[in-house]
């Protein structure tokens, strides 16, 4: 199965201060164990960082472990998937089309990326989100 993992997953897996850590961590094991394939876009890689590094937490993550975490959690277990020009425009139009604003944009750059590899799966927290941008052909699930 070729899993792509969204962003608030991927911060949850390698978070162990937030309430979702297990879930994701469990599935970020799951779907990298060898029979199934995991992915993440080279979006997520930025927002990961972004987030770690400005989550209010107890016991706060600072720049460098952010990179580390990133580099052997994340890139030392999926394949990152690089976005293109065609990726940007296409989620530019898809929340344009569908009358959303803000953020969810990012959601559906991951929602490109899935479609393009092509994913069975998206792993996320929002799943409202995804299911709003209507992934075609693919079954999007919170771990």
């Amino acid at each position: 199965m070729r899993v792509l993992f969204d962003t608030s997953v991927l911060v949850a897996a390698v978070a162990d201060q937030l309430t979702n850590h297990e879930a994701a961590l469990g599935a970020l094991l799951t779907y990298t164990d060898g029979e199934h394939s995991g992915y993440c876009s080279t979006h997520a890689l930025a927002e990961c960082y972004a987030t770690l590094t400005a989550l209010p937490l107890r016991r706060r993550v600072l720049p460098a472990e952010a990179r580390q975490l990133v580099k052997e959690s994340i890139l030392g277990r999926l394949t990152p998937v690089p976005l293109t020009q065609d990726d940007y425009i296409d989620a530019v139009r898809r929340v344009s089309d569908g009358g959303f604003a803000s953020g969810v944009v990012y959601d559906a750059l991951h929602v490109c990326c899935a479609e393009r590899i092509p994913a069975d799966r998206i792993l996320t927290a929002n799943l409202a989100d995804f299911e709003r941008l209507r992934p075609a052909g693919i079954v999007v699930v919170a771990p």
